[in-house]
């Protein structure tokens, strides 16, 4: 019908929504301010260019309702419809037939609610999302219902169907026995006091296998602050608390032999000894290791001393079949702590299976190793009346132990305590004495039974303490027995006894060969070769002008090869060698053979019992040990010669040289650069 046809208050009341009409086939769609204003279009427009900004579903349907609004009723027409501008309007049409003929329609423009639509659609797929794809699994309760709402991924990880997984029990028919107290008393403390819960427990998960999962809830309140519901989640951390068992294990165990280490046994034992003053229990520590040791690494190399350590530390376990703690404090130190000891006797039975079960030789790199322990122990509160005091007398009767002669253990006496404190003292005095310069040589001379000439010295170690006083060496006996110590004393004494020598020869004094005692400690680095070689070469001395003094005991243990390698390189290197204290080792004989020796000192012991009673037995030990050296090639030095007498029955039976207070006691280095002048002046 033409546009003119249509009442006035018809398109009045069409303006008011936004309103078109179209006549029929032919004619344009007429359109009111409205609709013009909201579509961008002017007041007519051919049907087919508002067609083409319509989506094809929404310009078929638009056609459709057309053609049935003439029969039926008003027909409502979704529609996307797009503007010059190339924006976008979501549409109404309410499309009916004209009274006057033709077609009508009200257009709503439905933006803004499409628009919302599409934003609270997209919140709850994000909300969904959210849910679906995050690890954590929610879940809802209520205090008198317990568990009303889980989700889907939750009932396929526990295997349960949705009827089993709620109300109070669900939970429990999942969780791992040993959690069920545990979560039980969480849960509790959680409702009686309306905090907010936070667990780590084990679920069992559909493939039979537990995990580890998180568990949390929140208690959302009304205005009175009644509790109406608990917001939870579960999150498996499986991963992540096996990570922290794993590297908790790690900063609590030895890596190498896989032992409880210093860090976990301190905290055992304290906790150990709390509860035994509580219930009056007992409670044994045994401290014990391996004997010569850093031989095996010196010897053998850190590899085979890791792989003994292993093996040892097996022993350990596969003994010990009481409850108690295997630890390694370090190194070859070990440590076994018992609980609840019923009798101290059960210590010593202990120790006694552990020393059975290393009598049979340990495999190393194809060949057998004999290894031997020492050990200490004590017992709470027997001999011992704390965590720190237990673990200190242990560790002293270990020392015991070893001091003893070691492969043997000790138990703790109050007696102990003195000599350790003894030793100790000793110790510290020796460090106190190098750190301070307080040490010096004094020098011994050595003569030529023959000639009466002076043909060397021995280097005697004193120490001049805080007032003055000259002490022997004997004062600081064990420290020659600490490594470090001992090696500390050997450089400095090395130092002095080279610079001495320079000013002799700077002074055109012949002080011939200078001999040095080279302690058990200096034999167990190779250090000490190289530091000889720098110091003589370094000071211009021909190396065969030293002479380094050795007794048995550098031989005793593990240490033997590679003292015997280190005494054939000083020997290749050009220094002398002499075997102190000849006679009174067990296997003097034996080292005479393996080690190339120079000189052999026969102990003072033989020299000062030459006439006495025994007499005879003297002389002839004397006598033969002259002939064995001459024998061998060797120089004989008799040491500690006091008589005319002595010294005579030397020279007639063949020894070449003589040491002793008959010819001089020891002397700083100002006494011996006057005897060394006289020496000369004679000459």
């Amino acid at each position: 019908m033409p546009a003119g046809s249509v009442p006035p208050a018809r398109l009045a009341a069409l303006a008011e929504l936004a309103g078109a009409s179209w006549a029929g086939a032919g004619a344009p769609v007429r359109l009111c301010s409205r609709a013009r204003r909201l579509l961008g279009q002017p007041a007519a427009v051919p049907l087919r260019a508002l067609l083409r900004r319509l989506e094809r579903a929404g310009r078929h349907a638009l056609i459709h309702a057309g053609r049935n609004a003439v029969q039926n009723a008003p027909i409502i027409v979704p529609v996307r419809f797009r503007l010059p501008d190339e924006g976008e309007l979501y549409l109404e049409l309410r499309v009916a037939a004209a009274a006057q003929g033709g077609i009508e329609a009200a257009i709503l423009d439905r933006t803004e609610d499409r628009l919302r639509i599409e934003h609270l659609h997209d919140q709850v797929e994000h909300l969904w999302y959210t849910v679906e794809l995050n690890p954590q699994l929610p879940w809802l309760a209520e205090a008198g219902r317990g568990i009303t709402r889980v989700t889907d991924r939750y009932l396929q990880m526990v295997g349960l169907s949705r009827d089993e997984a709620l109300g109070f029990v669900g939970w429990m028919k999942v969780l791992h026995p040993d959690d069920v107290e545990p979560m039980q008393m969480a849960v509790g403390q959680a409702m009686l006091t309306g905090s907010r819960l936070d667990v780590r427990v084990r679920l069992r998960a559909a493939s039979g296998e537990y995990r580890w999962v998180r568990s949390q809830a929140f208690p959302r309140r009304n205005r009175d602050g009644e509790i109406l519901q608990w917001y939870g989640y579960t999150e498996d951390i499986h991963e992540v608390v096996l990570q922290e068992i794993e590297t908790r294990w790690a900063a609590e165990h030895d890596a190498l032999t896989g032992l409880p280490n210093r860090a976990l046994f301190n905290r055992r034992l304290d906790d150990l000894i709390e509860r035994a003053s509580r219930d009056l229990s007992r409670v044994g520590l045994i401290m014990i290791d391996l004997d010569n040791f850093k031989d095996v690494n010196d010897i053998f190399g850190h590899d085979a001393g890791d792989r003994l350590l292993q093996q040892f530390a097996r022993i350990l376990r596969e003994t010990i079949c009481i409850e108690a703690t295997i630890a390694r404090l370090g190194g070859d130190e070990f440590a076994i702590l018992l609980p609840n000891l019923a009798r101290p006797e059960i210590v010593d039975e202990l120790i006694e299976q552990i020393f059975q079960q290393l009598k049979t030789p340990l495999r190393l790199d194809g060949r057998d190793f004999d290894c031997r322990t020492s050990a200490g122990w004590a017992i709470y509160p027997v001999t011992a009346q704390s965590a720190s005091e237990l673990f200190k007398h242990a560790d002293i009767a270990l020392y015991e132990a070893k001091n003893a002669g070691r492969g043997r253990y000790l138990g703790f006496e109050p007696s102990m305590k003195n000599a350790m404190q003894r030793r100790v003292a000793m110790i510290n005095i020796g460090r106190e004495a190098v750190e301070n310069n307080r040490l010096m040589p004094y020098y011994q001379p050595q003569i030529s039974l023959d000639t009466g000439e002076i043909i060397g010295f021995e280097t005697l170690l004193r120490r001049r303490d805080r007032n003055g006083q000259i002490c022997l060496p004997g004062t600081i006996a064990e420290a020659f027995n600490d490594f470090e110590v001992a090696e500390a004393i050997g450089i400095a004494m090395l130092d002095m006894v080279i610079a001495d020598m320079i000013d002799w020869r700077d002074k055109g004094l012949d002080c011939g060969k200078i001999s040095i005692n080279a302690s058990a400690a200096e034999f167990r680095n190779r250090d000490f070769i190289n530091r000889l070689i720098n110091h003589s070469d370094g000071a211009g001395i021909p190396r065969e002008r030293l002479v380094i003094e050795v007794t048995e005991g550098v031989f005793v243990g593990r240490s033997a090869p590679l003292v015997g390698e280190m005494i054939a390189e000083l020997k290749q290197a050009g220094f002398g060698i002499s075997l102190d204290d000849f006679g009174t080792g067990y296997a003097s004989l034996t080292h005479l053979r393996e080690i190339p020796v120079d000189s052999l000192k026969i102990d003072r012991s033989f020299i000062v019992d030459l006439f006495g009673e025994q007499g005879e037995d003297s002389a002839a030990i004397v006598s033969a040990i002259i002939r064995l050296s001459q024998g061998l090639g060797m120089t004989v030095v008799a040491e500690g010669i006091e008589t005319h007498r002595q010294a005579q029955f030397l020279r007639q039976h063949g020894c070449a040289v003589g040491q002793g207070f008959l010819f001089g006691r020891p002397a700083p280095k100002a006494a011996i650069d006057l005897m060394l002048g006289e020496a000369r002046k004679s000459a």
